[in-house]
């Protein structure tokens, strides 16, 4: 509880303005959440758009890989909504083919009917809450003084 606590105390006093440091955070919460993304993607959009660097590194630290996890049935069933598809049929298909390896992953079948609906349900998952953690952090950062004494 106590490495949490200085954590938070560490990110919310990080000297920046607070859209910047938001904006870092929840472009590292996307890129997180989004499978393949990680802390060297983060960390070269972050400078490209001079978001903080700080705020994004922690924010795809804190959402990697396990949030792509308990994401993928969110994810699954919007993209299975978008393209008229079974939700369950595409985690189903991406568990019995992911093994197959490169040649047979991108093949014409496997991109158009499986990955293109989960990829697709991935970003849209991913952009709403990013955005949700944007505001929050903004309110936080800008309208309330969080105290962690």
């Amino acid at each position: 509880m106590h490495k949490l606590k200085t954590f938070l105390k560490k990110f919310f006093l990080i000297d920046d303005t607070p859209h910047k440091i938001a904006a870092g955070a929840s472009l590292g919460i996307f890129l997180g959440i989004i499978p393949g993304e990680g802390v060297l993607a983060t960390l070269i959009l972050a400078s490209l758009f001079r978001f903080n660097r700080l705020s994004a590194t922690a924010g795809v630290l804190v959402f990697n890989m396990w949030a792509t996890v308990a994401i993928l049935p969110f994810s699954a069933g919007i993209g299975a909504f978008i393209f008229k598809t079974n939700p369950q049929e595409l985690i189903d298909n991406f568990n019995s083919t992911y093994h197959l390896g490169l040649k047979y992953f991108f093949s014409k079948i496997i991109f158009l009917e499986l990955l293109l609906p989960l990829i697709v349900g991935f970003f849209i998952t991913a952009g709403i809450i990013a955005l949700a953690f944007y505001f929050l952090i903004y309110f936080l950062l800008k309208y309330k003084k969080v105290s962690f004494r």
